[in-house]
């Protein structure tokens, strides 16, 4: 089976599934393609070799490369949910502990969050944090750069799974929520958060603000924010 690359990103970092063969050739071409282009740009990348069946010397190789290139720039590559004959590679080789290696997804979202690099985005603590959910791709960036340039940290996503994820990692004071996300599957995601942390406050975007003047949208987030959050530290 060609060797199949699905991305997305959680928050600041890149999540790449990677499914069924990375050997000699095509395969190991792509990854590192990939890898090149994303790495400058998300600086952490997560890839998850769950439903990866074989890694030859080359893929190997290539992913030896990959992160000493990475971190040698100032980024990191982190595997999660590794096969069994993937780790047992790893071990034969004498490799396993030249990767950051995690059980689940999640668990490596949260590590790059409380690595080192991330660490350094902490020494400003009255920058409040916020995480945004919303479905649109070009929405998520426009909140992002609005809520940045008013002074804020903010951490976007496009799904309530991955805000639940960023959420622990980021340790977010509010969440903003696009008015379609306020349910997933019949459960509240209001509660979900609120399970997550108690204290977390929940400002839920109106219906249709994709499609309405960014500018007053932008007004009416910011005084929400700012009134929702008046007098409350990062």
């Amino acid at each position: 089976m060609p060797l199949r690359l699905d991305s997305r990103p959680v928050g600041d970092i890149l999540v790449v599934q990677c499914s069924g063969r990375i050997v000699a050739g095509a395969d190991v071409h792509s990854l590192q393609m990939l890898l090149g282009k994303v790495l400058p740009q998300h600086h952490e990348v997560v890839l998850h070799l769950e439903r990866v069946e074989f890694i030859d010397s080359s893929g190997l190789g290539a992913l030896v490369r990959l992160v000493s290139t990475a971190r040698a720039n100032g980024s990191d590559l982190k595997l999660c949910a590794l096969p069994q004959q993937v780790r047992r590679t790893l071990e034969l080789t004498n490799l396993l502990s030249l990767f950051e290696i995690y059980d689940s997804e999640a668990e490596a979202i949260v590590a790059a969050y409380l690595g080192s690099r991330y660490s350094k985005d902490k020494g400003d603590e009255k920058q409040l944090r916020i995480l945004c959910v919303y479905d649109s791709a070009d929405v998520r960036a426009l909140l992002g750069e609005v809520l940045c340039r008013a002074g804020y940290k903010a951490v976007t996503t496009g799904n309530v799974h991955d805000a639940q994820i960023l959420l622990r990692a980021t340790k977010a004071r509010l969440v903003v929520l696009g008015a379609n996300m306020q349910s997933v599957h019949g459960a509240s995601t209001k509660k979900a958060m609120e399970e997550i942390d108690p204290a977390v406050s929940l400002v839920v975007l109106d219906d249709g603000f994709g499609a309405q003047d960014p500018g007053e949208a932008a007004t009416k987030l910011l005084d929400t924010i700012r009134s929702r959050t008046a007098g409350t530290a990062a």
